[in-house]
């Protein structure tokens, strides 16, 4: 992950907002480095802009960086549960050669997302642990949830596993329990600045118009695309490793709902695999393997290889940040020569540009802005000339690369391009 891991669009939105709180010290109505009108956001993650807003002090390889963390610290966090559960390491390495194939996008592009990797994998050890020993520490998903409903959205994933959890396992045995866990957790993802309005965000999530995009992030399963048929081979292969024994009917129930979330967007398929790959590398045990405690052993073999690993991501870091030094030097260079105009510029350059200090018409969180502008920019994204109308209209400079479908849009709209910053081109009105 450390050689080939990249930055993705849906990343660098949040350090921009994050910036901007950290410099005015409060919550900017809106979403500040955008001209379209976002007054009426609400903005329940501005936890997780703040820390995105950290890592991109030392620029984009600051943000991948974290990435590799955040993914090698989530993986962690199942192959233990799964080892301590007893799965055997041929169960362990199957299931994580399986995750690694079937989730390339999520686990080597560094998007939003990595924010909810280390809780969701927190939150899955914590249910099967609670499901073979029910206890009060059931209750510790309340902060988990309060926290990561501050960090990312995603968290809805989470509270619709711990309901199938709540009500197909902890119910029957303990049902006030899991009466007043359930009632919680719902008032947890609302414990963040948006408070009662949060609902009202998530809503704005699930109706923007990125969710019928099929080009974008929330583009549906197909078999056209190799990354979709990868990650479809193998959430069927861990399935099947899974579910060949018996399992609770809560995980039957959330695996079936995950499965259903991931054929409407390929960007749930990570949390599928995830939840399926513990199950999946216990099924490869078998009945008559009971795990032996372990010998005592010397810690230093382990504290050696995981220094020498953490050594070895560190200089591959090191060796590539030159490349991100580029891009964002080049970022910079574009809002320069653009400063002081509103910018219209597809993803992901645009949060670049917004990270740099550019004002963009419209960018990430697209769910932040009025359904029309929504549509416009993704016509232009498209290079549909006559359905971003709108978004030519709004702008005094694109930035585009030349030849590119969004830089044609744009001459059919009357720019002319007149000057060049590196690979792209700014073209003006007239």
């Amino acid at each position: 992950m450390a050689a080939t891991s990249v930055l993705g669009s849906d990343a660098l939105w949040l350090s921009a907002l994050g910036d901007a709180i950290s410099a005015a010290r409060r919550i900017p109505a809106g979403v500040p480095f955008a001209a379209a009108p976002s007054g009426d956001w609400v903005n329940t993650t501005a936890l997780g802009q703040v820390v995105f807003s950290a890592l991109h002090l030392g620029g984009s390889v600051g943000v991948v960086a974290a990435h590799v963390v955040a993914v090698t610290w989530a993986l962690w966090l199942l192959m233990v549960s799964g080892h301590r559960r007893g799965a055997q390491p041929i169960g362990l390495v199957s299931a994580l050669l399986l995750i690694l194939a079937g989730g390339v996008a999520p686990l080597f592009i560094a998007r939003a997302q990595l924010l909810s990797l280390v809780p969701y994998a927190a939150l899955l050890v914590l249910l099967r642990r609670e499901h073979d020993r029910p206890s009060r520490l059931i209750w510790a998903v309340i902060p988990l949830i309060a926290v990561w409903g501050n960090l990312h959205g995603a968290v809805l994933v989470g509270v619709a596993v711990l309901g199938c959890y709540l009500a197909l396992s902890r119910l029957r045995i303990d049902p006030w329990t899991s009466l007043g866990v359930g009632i919680a957790s719902l008032v947890a993802t609302c414990l963040n600045p948006g408070l009662a309005l949060a609902p009202r965000y998530y809503l704005g999530v699930f109706g923007g118009a990125a969710t019928s995009d099929e080009s974008g992030m929330w583009s549906h399963l197909t078999l056209t695309n190799p990354l979709d048929l990868l990650l479809l081979v193998a959430a069927i292969c861990l399935a099947f490793m899974a579910f060949r024994r018996r399992q609770p009917v809560w995980e039957y129930a959330a695996a079936l709902g995950l499965g259903g979330a991931t054929m409407l967007a390929a960007r749930n398929g990570i949390w599928l695999l995830l939840f399926v790959c513990v199950p999946a590398a216990l099924a490869m045990t078998r009945t008559h393997d009971v795990p032996a405690a372990p010998a005592p052993t010397s810690r230093l073999p382990r504290a050696a290889t995981s220094a020498a690993c953490a050594g070895v991501v560190v200089a591959l870091l090191a060796l590539r940040a030159p490349t991100f030094q580029s891009v964002d030097a080049n970022a910079s260079r574009l809002v320069e020569a653009t400063r002081g105009h509103i910018v219209l510029v597809a993803e992901p350059l645009a949060e670049s540009m917004a990270a740099a200090g550019a004002t963009v018409w419209l960018s990430n969180p697209l769910d932040a802005f009025d359904h029309a502008d929504q549509t416009a920019y993704l016509a232009f994204m498209a290079g549909d000339a006559t359905g971003g109308s709108r978004a030519f209209g709004q702008a005094d400079v694109v930035v585009a690369v030349p030849g590119s479908p969004q830089a044609r849009a744009a001459l059919a709209r009357g720019f002319t391009v007149r000057q060049e910053v590196g690979s792209y081109v700014l073209l003006r009105r007239g």
